[in-house]
């Protein structure tokens, strides 16, 4: 009975559209008052202890990052760089909008940014060129879920916090996945537009490719520094995040000049807004982890996967089909944060790869973003691209199950997850 009042309020106070931070926190008390004889001061100091990290602190940058990016000009540049790289391709534009979706992901870690980032400019050039509004749309939704996969990724990190894993190491680990699942997006992609007659424009041009690539190169550097720094072990991950803040910074500043000096604490106030958003999350879900752990949940469902499932790779199966129910329903970041301390006990028990199983569950978690009724990256493109939700999703389906697809190959071949952390 107690589980039941534990789980269910918190499920009753998201259909009554109670903010997932608050409705977490309520459900926590709500048990502990009922069945736990414990102060309720413990509650603010799990949710203390929730965000005092070190490691947490390269979210808030990463995010500020992103903003400064925006206005910057260097989302700009990098959509021309890409669409003078792959914009002559049979349906160039969303090709181009997959593409600078995923190099605009290896420089800011959040899916919302990167639809926002990219759509802003990608759909309404995709409207112009004859596209359907609703499938633009789609297709700046499909290519946000890469932010949180390419690194440098907020998921990640939040995951290695949760679990224990090397922060380094699930940031490199998203790498070869990411750009596998991208692979797989742009050949269904460009099958969709043969059949709908969206064709490329122009040929490819090596001279303009090219100067368009000089043009974009300080952007492109971001995700060297962040990487490279950390690689090197010149800097931790949140210095990296610190470095490039004040890199994106100076770039949108001194060298592209798109940012005013009187725009920087406009620009950083906001950043700083959407930060506060997902570390009171982490907060709270710091509470819940402390009472379903305390309820025995993690052990229940041990108990229940071990004795039912003996092979490693169904155990991984029925995780993400779990997560991808969980994703359409609750946003990736407290998704993570509340199943990741409930089945990486498991995993682990089963010989599974820490670092394997992260990525597994960081992208299922990620194609809810795109996924109604509660997908973030969905109605960021619909607001970005000024279309109702009900027309972009008749046009997700077939994108959405490549993703799946693709992933099942991520799950079956644990190598492309590993293969670059044991390099370094």
């Amino acid at each position: 009975m107690d589980l039941v009042v534990l789980v269910g309020s918190f499920f009753a106070m998201l259909f009554l559209g109670i903010p997932i931070a608050f409705a977490l926190c309520l459900c926590s008390v709500l048990y502990l008052a009922l069945y736990q004889s414990v102060p309720l001061i413990i509650v603010g100091q799990q949710m203390l202890k929730g965000v005092d990290s070190f490691t947490l602190m390269a979210i808030p940058f990463f995010v500020i990052a992103g903003c400064l990016m925006q206005s910057g000009g260097i989302s700009k540049r990098i959509v021309d760089f890409a669409r003078k790289l792959v914009g002559w391709m049979p349906g160039g534009l969303a090709v181009v909008d997959i593409v600078a979706s995923m190099i605009f992901a290896a420089m800011t870690g959040a899916g919302a940014a990167t639809t926002a980032a990219v759509g802003g400019i990608m759909i309404p050039s995709m409207e112009e060129e004859g596209y359907d509004p609703g499938f633009a749309s789609a297709i700046q939704a499909m290519g946000g879920i890469f932010g949180p996969i390419i690194p440098p990724s907020i998921l990640m990190v939040l995951y290695a916090v949760a679990s224990g894993a090397s922060v380094g190491d699930m940031l490199l680990a998203g790498l070869l996945p990411g750009l596998f699942l991208g692979a797989v997006l742009i050949v269904v992609v460009v099958i969709q537009c043969i059949k709908k007659g969206y064709m490329g424009s122009g040929k490819f041009n090596l001279g303009e490719a090219v100067k368009s690539f000089g043009n974009a190169i300080w952007a492109l550097l971001a995700p060297v520094i962040i990487l490279g720094g950390i690689y090197s072990g010149i800097v931790t991950p949140t210095e990296a995040s610190a470095v490039c803040c004040f890199y994106c910074l100076i770039v949108g500043i001194f060298v592209y000049k798109e940012i005013k000096i009187k725009d920087v604490g406009k620009i950083v106030y906001g950043g700083v807004k959407s930060a506060a958003g997902i570390m009171l999350i982490v907060a709270a879900t710091q509470v819940f982890g402390w009472v379903v752990t305390r309820a025995g949940i993690p052990q229940t469902i041990a108990k229940m996967f071990t004795s039912s499932i003996t092979n490693p790779i169904v155990f991984l199966f029925a995780v993400m089909l779990i997560l991808l129910v969980a994703g359409c329903f609750i946003d990736a970041v407290p998704a993570l944060l509340i199943f990741a301390p409930i089945f990486c006990p498991t995993a682990q028990a089963y010989g599974i790869d820490t670092v394997h199983f992260g990525i597994v569950m960081v992208i299922t978690l990620c194609i809810g973003l795109a996924t109604p009724p509660v997908g973030i990256n969905l109605y960021v493109a619909s607001s970005v691209g000024g279309q109702p939700v009900h027309k972009i999703i008749p046009h997700l389906p077939i994108p959405l199950l490549a993703i799946a697809v693709g992933t099942i190959i991520v799950v079956l071949v644990p190598g492309m997850s590993t293969l670059l952390p044991s390099l370094i």
